[in-house]
């Protein structure tokens, strides 16, 4: 591949579309934007024969049986589920792609660029990311494409995807970056998704996505169905770091703070006198887990994380998700107006199972709410109206009790028919009775009883 033609790719392009496209009479500027056209169409070809051989479709593994045909079956048509994957490191053969494409299986199927097939090892996958390490074993090494920088990528670069497309095999696509730093798409728990109009469809899942270099600054894992030209990729960076734990690890280990956290509602922004997205509210904080025993508390705005500006929960969550279990991390926050600074040992992030578990056993669901007891200190003021149960001090945005029409100052009173004294008894209903789908609470609202279905 002639690397040198790539700095010449953008002006090259739009010079090209200029002269090709220009009325013909001045023959030299015709000529001069067909040998750049050529040059650019010449880099595009080079940048193709470079990536395609470390490009590989991925499918079920079929163990060999009288059964079913042969593997070595020349005739024997690929599945239509197959995906793709890309090889990071040809001499020890790891291959880097989806875990929704290995899912659930300990072996797959490799075909190689040329035809080549091999059995892949699943070495690991993690599903929070959606990316999954196979290991090969080859006589000989393996092409391989570097992974590159994703934190350097900017809106409107070039890029090249490649994929198996509908069981259309190394089929490579060409596009622009249209976006970064993509979240909220409900793809996956840590979403920083680069967006991109380079063709994606159903079979690119687990290729890569490429810069003008030939370095994976992506791989490919989602489109939007109902939508045209949106496409996602896993920026390079998170794939560096889950490939390398997976590989030494055989699994992922993500720092664990123990909070629940929301946008800043905006009258609480304006009450901190900071904006929406310099920061995000805690709702609840798990009992003996590291952000209780450092003293975190419901209500603190956590702005930033060893110095990582926070903009938003899901950020939060993919910058500790970043930090491994038992490291210090410096959490700035902001408390009644006061800037706070609070030092927390990370725990370990437990499967998606042991963590609800933990939390059912020690804290509450999350309602979309915060709540204290009656006869807390915000409530020592009332002099009439219910004298026992709970008051609900927040009302979270967005959330379910927010949509159900629950406001601040409203005090439940009862849970599905049972009077409730305090908050005790409140959370301990809530723990006991974790398998409800429904909560009726009962709530009194300036001295008028008011009932309220909460779906959970």
């Amino acid at each position: 591949m002639n690397n040198r033609l790539f700095p010449k790719f953008v002006s090259a392009w739009f010079l090209c579309l200029c002269l090709v496209h220009a009325s013909g009479a001045d023959a030299g500027h015709s000529a001069k934007g067909l040998k750049l056209l050529e040059e650019v169409e010449e880099g595009f070809v080079g940048l193709a024969e470079h990536t395609l051989p470390s490009v590989v479709n991925i499918s079920p593994y079929v163990p060999p049986s009288p059964s079913v045909r042969r593997q070595s079956d020349p005739n024997r048509s690929r599945p239509t589920n197959a995906g793709a994957g890309v090889i990071i490191d040809g001499v020890n053969g790891y291959i880097v792609t989806n875990s929704h494409v290995v899912r659930q299986s300990q072996k797959v199927q490799i075909q190689l660029y040329g035809g080549e097939e091999l059995v892949g090892q699943v070495l690991g996958a993690d599903e929070e990311t959606d990316l999954a390490v196979i290991k090969v074993e080859s006589s000989k090494p393996l092409p391989s494409v570097a992974l590159g920088d994703s934190s350097r990528l900017k809106v409107g670069q070039f890029v090249v995807a490649i994929g198996n497309p509908y069981g259309l095999h190394d089929t490579f696509s060409f596009g622009v970056i249209s976006g970064l730093n993509r979240e909220n798409v409900n793809i996956s728990r840590y979403e920083d998704f680069i967006q991109t109009d380079a063709s994606i469809n159903p079979g690119n899942s687990g290729g890569p996505l490429l810069n003008i270099k030939g370095e994976v600054v992506g791989i490919n894992t989602a489109i939007i169905n109902y939508a045209q030209s949106i496409g996602f990729a896993i920026p390079a960076n998170i794939v560096k770091n889950v490939a390398q734990q997976i590989i030494e690890n055989g699994s992922v280990d993500r720092g664990w703070l123990g909070v629940g956290i929301e946008y800043i509602p905006e009258e609480v922004a304006k009450n901190a006198n900071i904006k929406k997205g310099d920061g995000v509210l805690v709702n609840s904080v798990f009992e003996k887990q590291p952000a209780y025993q450092a003293g975190i508390k419901v209500g603190d705005i956590i702005l930033r994380i060893g110095g990582a500006r926070v903009s938003s929960p899901n950020s939060m969550i993919r910058v500790v998700g970043n930090v491994s279990p038992g490291q210090y991390v410096k959490l700035d926050i902001l408390r009644n107006g006061e800037h706070k600074t609070f030092s927390v040992q990370l725990a370990r992030k437990e499967e998606p199972r042991q963590q609800l578990a933990a939390l059912e056993k020690k804290e509450s669901p999350q309602l979309g709410f915060v709540w204290e007891d009656l006869n807390g200190a915000a409530s020592q003021a009332q002099e009439s109206g219910p004298k026992q149960g709970v008051r609900v001090t927040q009302v979270l945005p967005h959330g379910k009790a927010e949509k159900e029409g629950i406001r601040e100052g409203d005090v439940i009173t009862a849970v599905n028919g049972k009077p409730i004294a305090g908050k005790k008894e409140f959370e301990d209903f809530l723990r006991e009775n974790s398998d409800e789908k429904t909560l009726s609470l009962l709530v009194d609202r300036d001295n008028v009883s008011i009932l309220f279905n909460l779906n959970i």
